[in-house]
């Protein structure tokens, strides 16, 4: 090749230099280049299984905590297999973009995200947040009232029978015990027991006006789905807030679930407000 040739060569490549869509071309070119060799490396990366002893120690673990004894080497063969089973399957679901699309693998994985953020919201409440804590949720803590009473069932239609017998009763005129009448299945005394499984047995009416009666004396007739009963309070113990140190692991526990709550909250509202949401309107 002459001179002048190479010289003609070299003045046309200044020319197209100049040329913005040239260099716009080579620009793309090196970019798909190195998306190529990126994307090749990214994917060879992506094809390596590493077992790593690490790995290998919690199979073990894993094993022994479910069998209660270590694994034989085939069983701790066969435990490697299905690890790096599981490591394959979930690397050709992701390049399928099936964690893109299947609805049960987004609700694991937000499951996944809440337990991690979780363990990031765990924190250790101080004596006095306990404290204030159970100053401003006492009703949360207030243990049931308790009671003890003696009963006596008349049925429904038997209202005035039931008077009667009440007013030989306060009057401490002899009565017969045996024709005090029980109610099967249900106790006719009960000791120290508590406001919840005295509703649960006869009732929120029945409850409501039996720990508003008096003690020591026979009263009623008090209705409930059963009929009437006359009763004979002999022990009423108001509910009441324990101190603290006596329900201390309770109030930890719901001081923990509500603050955990909060921060999770508070986390969402952070990665939220990174997203721009757009929700189409229904038709």
């Amino acid at each position: 090749m002459s001179y002048s040739n190479i010289f003609m060569s070299m003045k046309t490549l200044k020319n197209l230099i100049k040329e913005p869509f040239f260099l716009f071309f080579l620009l793309g070119a090196f970019l798909f280049i190195m998306y190529t060799r990126a994307a090749g490396y990214i994917d060879q990366k992506n094809r390596q299984i590493f077992v790593r002893q690490t790995q290998i120690a919690l199979l073990e673990e894993s094993f022994r905590k479910t069998w209660n004894r270590s694994p034989t080497e085939n069983e701790l063969i066969a435990q490697i297999d299905n690890f790096v089973m599981d490591e394959i399957f979930s690397k050709e679901a992701v390049a399928m973009g099936l964690d893109k699309t299947d609805p049960a693998i987004k609700r694991r994985l937000r499951q996944i995200m809440e337990m991690m953020m979780d363990d990031y919201a765990t924190i250790y409440p101080t004596e006095n947040q306990l404290r204030t804590y159970l100053s401003e949720n006492q009703e949360k803590f207030r243990q049931d009232p308790r009671i003890s009473f003696r009963h006596t069932y008349f049925p429904l239609e038997n209202k005035e029978e039931a008077i009667q017998f009440l007013t030989r009763l306060q009057k401490g005129l002899s009565v017969d015990e045996h024709s005090m009448r029980g109610l099967l299945l249900i106790p006719d005394r009960f000791e120290d027991e508590s406001e919840r499984e005295i509703e649960r047995l006869f009732g929120n009416m029945f409850t409501r006006e039996l720990f508003g009666l008096e003690t020591g004396d026979w009263q009623g007739p008090v209705q409930s789905s059963y009929g009437w009963h006359l009763v004979k309070v002999s022990q009423l113990i108001e509910g009441k807030v324990p101190d603290l140190n006596q329900i201390w692991d309770l109030v930890e526990r719901e001081w923990s679930v509500e603050r955990k709550k909060e921060i999770k909250e508070e986390q969402y509202k952070v990665m939220r407000d990174q997203y721009k949401i757009s929700i189409e309107e229904l038709q």
